[in-house]
């Protein structure tokens, strides 16, 4: 009786993990952003590269993103003009919800984890600064499948970021990429 509920548990065990479908992606696009105490956008680009594991082969899936987002902003306030370089690195867990059949397919995504941001100021006197923090946000998109191993995608990211650098902390993405399964 052991002997048959073990074979049955391993049996089990490899379906599940022959179930599994493991992607991953990168994409980039524009990024923009406010800046504390000046009455301008920080506008760049941003860079991502996410590890999605989906178990069972089903609508959810868990991911771990890794990603580099670049934005500047010029002020002039009299006389005085002032350089902003923020680069932010944010690390976060990213569920994904995968809506539709065939090769087009919208999905939902939320991401929880911290960042790490370089500040640079240069004016009449130049400050530079790293801050470390909260990141956490929604996204929404669409996939198109050009195979069974690869596929396309364009996302919109709205993320909130805690840190002193950014006036309300928001950072918005627009993104488009190229994944593979395996």
């Amino acid at each position: 009786m052991k002997r048959n509920l073990l074979t049955l548990t391993l049996m089990c065990l490899c379906a599940i993990a022959l179930a599994q479908e493991n992607s991953f992606s990168v994409s980039g696009g524009y990024a923009f952003g406010n800046i504390e105490d000046v009455d301008t956008d920080a506008t760049g680009f941003r860079i991502n590269a996410v590890f999605e594991f989906n178990p069972s082969g089903g609508s959810f899936s868990h991911g771990l993103a890794v990603g580099y987002i670049g934005t500047t902003a010029d002020f002039r306030s009299g006389t005085e003009n002032t350089n902003y370089t923020l680069n932010s690195f944010p690390i976060y867990y990213a569920p994904k919800f995968t809506i539709g059949q065939g090769n087009l397919k919208l999905f939902v995504k939320g991401a929880l984890g911290t960042h790490i941001t370089g500040f640079k100021h240069t004016g009449a006197l130049e400050i530079t600064s790293t801050d470390m923090g909260f990141y956490g946000g929604l996204g929404a998109g669409i996939m198109l499948n050009l195979g069974e191993k690869l596929f396309l995608s364009a996302e919109y990211e709205w993320a909130y970021m805690s840190n002193s650098y950014y006036r309300d902390g928001f950072i918005n993405s627009a993104m488009a990429g190229i994944g593979f399964r395996f």
